[in-house]
């Protein structure tokens, strides 16, 4: 075969569709599409041979969730070389199968992660996941790159930049963007300058995927310029999809409309075409009939001037009478409930009361279905404590909710009043035959971090401004009994660089494993931290923390010492907590949280008087 850009040179080719969405009818039920590679193959060659068939000259492996950060939400990070390798595998099988000539394109997506050049650790960490997929794909044996759906800029750059530093192999880079109107993404960028700088970085041709339908790519591609040689590619989706029946069906658009869009799109100078969700091969075969006597077209000549990318100053999150304590370095004493499990929160609110009578408790901390169980919302039950007149911490987690329901939620919730928030990953649910299989998990702790980042600086998380922007301040969890502690350091810190503002420790009983993990980020923390204080009321509490709740641990000699109080179990479990509240003040940490206990809230006050 001819080197596809020597081909797309005098040639229009015809890439695949949407194989992403294909596999998902195929293989129900997985944790990510890209596993299928490993759990479904048969899955997979079918879908290759169908767009073969149907006239597709370039094939995509099923890798574009394949870098390691989003096979992390997965609990896949581990697999990345496995997952990209037995894609390529599968896709030139396809075409040994089919006895055709066909380009194998290495599919490589966005990493889920929002990137700010400012955070030199996060653009490192980043680099590498784009070198390591980019390796992994080139070693078993790809003809080209495929970079597509980026709707951030500087990442796209960045992959581009990654994957040219690992391979000499063509990249072709795609671009999608979020809104139907208006400059490209975020206004910082028009499209025209956005190509120039890939084109810079390495890369040998670009183009637009998914967005918003054909007639949008239409349109963009009337204000595309490019230099003479470079080719351009179109591949839409069909158009915004809808959910029926537990999954997600697209448009039934015709093979006509298809066909139609082919023309137009060349007669822009696209020279590769081809599909992106909901795609299926009746529209590649409408796009490869359309185009077979067509003669390719340039796209018009010259990129305009490069222009200077703004970027906001990041907000610092002291809005709230909590970030300005601990601004200032005062220590703060927080106490943490759970919603009721129904629609009464008169316990709740008692305590609330009992709060601000008393004084000295400077926020409520709120759970949010803690253990996974069905409480009334967090952000809701903080409302309603707002209004008393009580500062709040309520925790959000992805595990209920979409992104797109999460920060539809904040807003809301920065409407009530609530300015402080607590980000967490959230322990699976147990409902159906596997823990978490009804979750959704569209991000994890550190990627909502961003997102509350991206929030508190005007756009949500596809990159669309969202007028006045909250000014949240983020807190997150950190936990220095975890068993792997070089993984839960490198979790902290990249929280931490994308925008958390405090932080609140899982609870520990004995300070030698805070002392380890501070030696293992140099010392200190770069931000506050509230260490938990939980006044345990029993022995068997003791017990079944250690033993059945992840990620704590009652060391042996603190389960004695409640053991051999007997009766006055209670009593001793209130004394160690006031001890490690003294303790935590004389450290000068940021403050603590108290746990309350669950059926007497009020009682958290004997550990602060």
């Amino acid at each position: 075969m001819k080197p596809i850009l020597e081909r797309l040179a005098t040639e229009i080719l015809i890439s695949d569709g949407g194989t992403g969405s294909l596999v998902g009818q195929g293989a129900p039920g997985l944790r990510c599409i890209e596993l299928a590679n490993v759990e479904r193959p048969d899955v997979i060659l079918d879908v290759h041979l169908r767009f073969i068939a149907a006239g597709s000259q370039i094939i995509e492996t099923n890798t574009f969730g394949a870098g390691r950060f989003k096979l992390e939400t997965h609990g896949l990070a581990d697999r990345v070389k496995e997952i990209n390798s037995r894609a390529v595998k599968l896709a030139r099988e396809a075409r040994e199968v089919s006895g055709k000539e066909v380009y194998v394109a290495g599919s490589i997506g966005p990493s889920g992660i929002r990137l700010d050049p400012r955070r030199r650790m996060q653009r490192d960490l980043l680099f590498d996941a784009f070198r390591e997929q980019a390796d992994a794909l080139e070693e078993r044996g790809i003809d080209v790159f495929f970079l597509e759906t980026f709707s951030s800029p500087d990442e796209c750059l960045l992959a581009v930049e990654a994957v040219r530093r690992s391979s000499s192999l063509p990249i072709l880079a795609s671009v999608t963007l979020p809104d139907e109107w208006g400059p490209f993404l975020d206004g910082k960028s028009p499209l025209g300058a956005t190509f120039q700088r890939l084109l810079e970085a390495g890369a040998q041709g670009v183009g637009l995927n998914c967005s918003m339908g054909p007639a949008q790519l239409l349109s963009l591609l009337e204000t595309v310029s490019l230099p003479a040689g470079v080719p351009l590619a179109a591949q839409p989706n069909v158009g915004v999809p809808e959910r029926k029946g537990g999954r997600f069906v697209y448009p039934q658009s015709s093979p006509e409309y298809f066909s139609y869009f082919a023309r137009e799109a060349v007669r822009r100078g696209a020279r590769l075409l081809g599909g992106c969700c909901g795609t299926e091969p009746h529209h590649i075969e409408a796009l490869a009939l359309a185009v077979r006597e067509l003669e390719p077209m340039a796209a018009r000549d010259g990129l305009p001037a490069a222009v200077e990318v703004v970027t906001r100053p990041r907000k610092t999150g002291e809005s709230s009478g909590l970030a300005r304590k601990l601004a200032g370095k005062q220590f703060v004493n927080v106490v943490q409930l759970d919603p009721p499990k129904g629609s009464n929160a008169e316990l709740v609110l008692q305590a609330v009361e009992r709060f601000l009578e008393v004084g000295g408790v400077d926020a409520v901390d709120l759970n949010s279905n803690p253990m996974a169980r069905l409480h009334m919302d967090s952000l809701w039950m903080a409302a309603e404590v707002e209004r008393m007149g009580m500062e709040t911490i309520p925790h959000i987690t992805p595990r209920d909710a979409s992104l797109m329901g999460l920060e539809a939620n904040l807003l809301g919730a920065w409407r009530a009043g609530i300015k402080n928030v607590l980000a967490v990953t959230g322990d699976p649910s147990q409902i159906g035959d596997r823990a978490g299989a009804h979750d959704v998990y569209q991000t994890d702790g550190v990627g909502l971090v961003e997102i509350l980042t991206q929030l508190n600086e005007g756009t949500d998380w596809a990159g669309n401004a969202i007028g006045d922007p909250p000014s949240f301040t983020v807190g997150v969890a950190v936990n220095p009994n975890a068993e792997d502690l070089d993984r839960e350091v490198e979790r902290y810190l990249r929280k931490i660089e994308n925008g958390a503002h405090f932080a609140m420790t899982q609870v520990f009983f004995e300070w030698s494993c805070w002392e380890r993990f501070l030696d293992k980020i140099g010392g200190a923390s770069p931000i506050p931290v509230l260490i938990a204080v939980w006044p345990l009321t029993s022995y068997r509490l003791a017990l079944r923390l250690h033993n059945e709740v992840p990620g704590i641990v009652v060391p042996k000699a603190v389960q004695d010492r409640l053991e051999q109080a007997g009766q006055g179990a209670r009593t001793e479990g209130f004394a160690l907590a006031r001890e490690i509240y003294e303790e935590s003040k004389k450290r000068k940490e940021g403050g603590v949280y108290v746990i309350a206990p669950f059926k007497n809230p009020s009682a958290a006050l004997e550990v602060l008087g």
